[in-house]
């Protein structure tokens, strides 16, 4: 059965039903969240958010009824005519374009909204400017609600200005081509990625390589996470971080641009155990680990075991691009690089130039986050 198109707006028009552009629902009221959005039943619907700037100042909570498995809850940003939207990068790669997106402001140091699992969002974009900023994540994830959702082409952005705030927890989700950004150089990790979670073609984005917190830019604890065509940059401590001590646990980060940093690319320091038990594995396959302000990849000195990588770029990783990988560094094929590799790093434009040994390496995608080339321009051959 087909989703109900929900058209809502800022303002609101016509006669507020939402049935149409012309009658849509009033988002906001006197610069918070307006009694009709409140009231809204989410099962089996599609909200329509046109485009326009929602600012808020308290944490969306729902009345109505809530979306199940049967009846999923999806949320999708259109232009001002109801046309929907299909998320796009801008001329660089790093950022989406946000052109015609709905922009959500929440300005108080609240989550912005109580979701549920079975939603599904796309082509929005959401974004604290709350210089007090001290949450764990942009949404309510206080009851496991992060589970069982899809988000596509999706911007978050906060002000990060707490030691142990966090933009975004992942967890049991996909996100696709969306990015993560703190503005605020006090984090604790800018993405929370625990089990079953899935970045798929994102960015992660810091302000800076100094600011206090841990300053991480992707934290995981459980070796069934997936991080794949990502850019992490500009977090002032290690850009992929695995928290857990379980010797089993292995990060699968491939495919993935992490330069400019301030700790290491890669570390899995905390993962214990002894030669026979441990595998750190599928460390930084096929990735650009550049401009680390420690290691490329740093593992625990009892992990003896490292399968997986076999592939990478490297260069200018201040303390050296391995730790503790011992004879197992001999196994990965590493291409050494510089700044001109890139189309222009100084301007955080991490594409790939034509005229690169990274390009299309060996026949095969380009190494690194950034593949489509349609973010590559001809004059750079």
């Amino acid at each position: 059965m087909a989703l109900t198109n929900v058209f809502i707006s800022p303002a609101g028009a016509g006669d507020n039903s939402g049935s149409s552009v012309a009658n849509a629902v009033p988002a906001v009221d006197s610069n918070d969240w307006s009694d009709e959005i409140k009231a809204l039943d989410r099962n089996n619907k599609k909200f329509v958010f046109l485009s326009g700037t929602y600012t808020v100042g308290s944490k969306l909570t729902f009345s109505g009824a809530a979306p199940s498995r049967a009846e999923p809850n999806q949320w999708v940003g259109a232009d001002s005519n109801g046309t929907l939207l299909k998320p796009k990068w801008d001329t660089t790669g790093l950022r989406l374009d946000l052109t015609d997106y709905p922009l959500i402001v929440n300005t108080a140091n609240t989550e912005l909204v109580d979701t549920e699992e079975t939603t599904y969002y796309r082509c929005l974009s959401f974004e604290n400017t709350n210089t007090g900023y001290s949450k764990n994540c942009m949404i309510d994830a206080t009851t496991a609600d992060v589970d069982q959702q899809g988000w596509f082409g999706c911007n978050f952005k906060a002000d990060c200005s707490h030691n142990n705030s966090e933009v975004m927890i992942v967890s049991s989700s996909n996100f696709n081509m969306c990015v993560f950004e703190s503005v605020g150089d006090a984090y604790d990790k800018i993405v929370d990625m625990r089990a079953n979670g899935f970045l798929i073609n994102c960015r992660v984005i810091g302000p800076s390589t100094s600011g206090s917190g841990d300053g991480i830019g992707i934290e995981s604890n459980s070796s069934s996470g997936t991080v794949f065509q990502t850019v992490i940059t500009r977090v002032h401590g290690h850009g992929f971080f695995m928290n857990t001590t379980n010797n089993r646990n292995g990060p699968g980060v491939t495919n993935c641009t992490i330069v400019n940093v301030g700790g290491d690319g890669i570390n899995t320091t905390s993962i214990s155990g002894d030669a026979t038990e441990t595998q750190t594995a599928r460390n930084g396959n096929s990735s650009i680990i550049f401009g680390c302000g420690a290691y490329g990849i740093n593992v625990a000195a009892n992990d003896t075991r490292q399968a997986g990588g076999q592939l990478a770029a490297m260069g200018s990783n201040s303390s050296g691009n391995f730790n503790n990988m011992d004879s197992y560094e001999n196994m990965i094929d590493v291409i050494a690089m510089t700044t001109g590799d890139f189309v222009d790093y100084a301007n955080l434009d991490f594409r790939i130039k034509r005229s690169s040994g990274l390009y299309k390496h060996d026949g095969m995608t380009n190494l690194g986050a950034i593949q489509n080339e349609d973010y590559e321009f001809v004059s750079v051959s």
